[in-house]
């Protein structure tokens, strides 16, 4: 990102302030596509496993919505996903250090005890099956209310928020990954949900994260998938708006505004 420092004299009196320009997200998807129809051959999407079982299906033109999110009642949405059928990938521009985040809205149906994944990342080709950041949905015993969790790899158990989350209702999560330098074992990945767009551009702490030891980092993070999960374990859950950014303010579209707002009302003539 570019800093642009802008120095102003109003009434006798400088100004000094830093502006961000943001760069594109690498990858934004809002399934514009004709409703119903389905995603594989659509816009660069594929198939990676069961392709053609339980198509992965473009609907509902409008999408979801959540505040403030530029995805937000653009083009349709992806779902209800069914389960033990297609799973999707997209490329991405492959990043290999930094973060990379993915911001993705989803609505929950219904959901598991069990629990399953259904979105992330892939470390290289989309052939080698190296998932990173898997987002899941789990299912409380008691109650229809469900949890988000996120996994590094594929070991151990993933950490899950508690299950306060509502079937029918419509949640921005964004996944992340962070490259930590000084080890091959060491990186982290968390889940953000639910961020407060309006409140401003900074980066907000995350609801879970998670590391794992046992795997090596990943290498070259450059696809982002979509997956169906077993009858016996996933969720019934809608998708929209899927955006890929290296930075917090790309991934959710929000507009970073001078630091020193007492001078933002004289400065904004100047960007019109």
């Amino acid at each position: 990102m570019r800093k642009i420092a802008i120095t102003l004299l109003t009434m006798g009196v400088a100004a000094s302030v830093a502006m961000t320009a943001s760069a594109a997200p690498l990858f934004t998807e809002d399934f514009g596509y004709a409703t119903p129809s389905g995603l594989v051959g659509q816009g660069g999407w594929a198939a990676h496993s069961g392709a053609g079982t339980n198509p992965q299906t473009v609907n509902t033109p409008g999408g979801l919505s959540y505040a403030g999110y530029p995805g937000s009642g653009v083009g349709a949405l992806l779902g209800p996903l069914a389960t033990s059928g297609e799973d999707t990938n997209h490329s991405f521009t492959g990043q290999s250090t930094g973060a990379v985040y993915a911001a993705v809205m989803i609505n929950v149906a219904s959901s598991q005890t069990t629990g399953d994944y259904l979105f992330h990342f892939d470390d290289g080709l989309i052939t080698s099956n190296i998932f990173r950041a898997r987002m899941f949905v789990k299912k409380d015993a008691s109650t229809t209310n469900y949890a988000l969790g996120i996994q590094f790899g594929s070991n151990g158990p993933p950490s899950y928020t508690g299950f306060v989350y509502t079937p029918g209702t419509t949640h921005l999560c964004v996944v992340k990954y962070t490259f930590v330098a000084g080890g091959t074992a060491n990186d982290q990945v968390s889940l953000i949900i639910d961020p407060n767009l309006a409140s401003g551009c900074a980066e907000p702490s995350p609801n879970v994260t998670h590391s794992d030891a046992t795997q090596t980092d990943a290498t070259n993070l450059d696809f982002v998938c979509i997956r169906q999960g077993t009858s016996t374990s996933a969720a019934s859950a809608q998708l929209d708006g899927v955006r890929i950014a290296t930075t917090w303010a790309d991934a959710v579209g929000c507009v970073v505004t001078p630091t020193n707002s007492s001078t933002w009302g004289r400065m904004k003539t100047l960007y019109r």
